[in-house]
């Protein structure tokens, strides 16, 4: 009889965990609760979630304070979600790296959750298109844009000890002397000109097939150095970044209005999701933006995540300084922000 009691509660337990268990449930709402039990346990379970509350999803490219918006919104009792992606192909890519990747304890750890969890938010976001709300909420979205030409180094920063051994071989091929020693500063200057060399020919600023010949260019000329063609993919990010995770997956164009680059910030909806875009420069001053998008009578952003204290950002940023008061950079800073992206976001007007 004491054996059955620990099976009873398994039992139980397995009962609660699948929604076959729940009577009374129409399909649609077994279907969420099934979607939520995998967004909240493939979750980093820092912030709590409850299915009951409200959710907003924070889809925004890296380095726009998605720490502090998560951790202010998730301390006033909203259900935060954090991606970066969820595209059909950034998750394909996902996917790939798993399958090929040597299983290790971090692979399973990080990449594989991260993994799950994507898949089960892009669940969510497809349930709330078909089916409109829940307990009488849409779904909300934010997204913020930032400066193209800010916003590489601040991302390099995250990158800097992977790709920097790659960097130093590209270097090493690109020298035309036998000097075969430099600075890290040094290297990244030169690394940063030939990056500006493939921009001003390829023309980003001419929108989506700009951007498509600077790639082309740079597997072009430096095929045994794909490191370059994955850095100017990572600087050109932003300009095509909207129009791969947002305008698809939400159905909402945020640069069709220029709400955006007048005010700093934007606001698209449709029939099941609403979506506010702001400007991570203008970000102090939104707040209250943010406060009436989500309903709330008070909100405060602390400071998290800062780059500037990381390791390496100081060396970074006065690289990229150098580079940017260069008439390369100048012509490289001015392509970058007079891309549509840059025009649609006002950065056009930047200096």
């Amino acid at each position: 009889m004491r054996l059955m009691r620990p099976l009873r509660a398994v039992w139980k337990g397995w009962g609660r965990g699948h929604a076959s268990g729940e009577p009374g449930l129409d399909e649609a709402e077994r279907t969420y609760r099934h979607i939520w039990r995998h967004v909240v346990r493939s979750s980093e379970r820092i912030y709590p979630l409850k299915r009951g509350q409200p959710t907003v999803l924070l889809l925004q490219m890296a380095k726009v304070a998605s720490t502090s918006m998560r951790s202010a919104l998730s301390a006033r009792g909203l259900n935060v979600l954090h991606r970066h992606a969820l595209s059909p192909a950034r998750q394909h890519e996902s996917l790939s790296h798993l399958l090929a990747a040597k299983p290790t304890s971090a692979l399973v750890r990080v990449n594989l959750r991260s993994h799950i969890h994507d898949v089960a938010v892009h669940a969510l976001v497809r349930w709330y298109r078909d089916h409109k709300q829940y307990n009488g909420h849409k779904f909300k979205v934010i997204a913020l844009t930032r400066d193209p030409v800010t916003h590489y180094p601040s991302a390099f920063v995250h990158r800097r000890a992977g790709v920097m051994p790659a960097i130093r071989s590209w270097h090493r091929s690109a020298q035309t002397t036998s000097e075969q020693s430099a600075a890290e500063a040094e290297i990244l200057g030169a690394f940063l000109r030939e990056l500006a060399g493939i921009i001003a020919e390829g023309r980003p600023s001419a929108g989506a097939s700009g951007c498509e010949r600077c790639l082309a260019l740079a597997q072009e000329r430096w095929p045994e150095h794909p490191v370059v063609a994955g850095e100017l993919a990572a600087l050109l990010s932003p300009l095509t970044w909207f129009h791969r995770e947002i305008t698809p997956l939400l159905g909402v164009d945020a640069f069709a209005m220029s709400t955006l680059r007048e005010h700093g910030w934007t606001m698209r909806s449709n029939d099941w999701v609403d979506v506010l875009v702001l400007k991570f420069e203008q970000l102090p001053w939104l707040v209250p933006q943010i406060q009436r998008f989500c309903g709330l009578s008070e909100l405060e952003l602390p400071r998290r995540n800062v780059t500037s204290k990381k390791a390496g950002a100081a060396e970074i940023a006065a690289a990229m300084q150098s580079f940017l008061e260069s008439p390369d950079g100048r012509t490289c800073a001015r392509e970058l922000r007079t891309s549509p992206y840059g025009r649609a976001c006002g950065y056009d007007r930047l200096p």
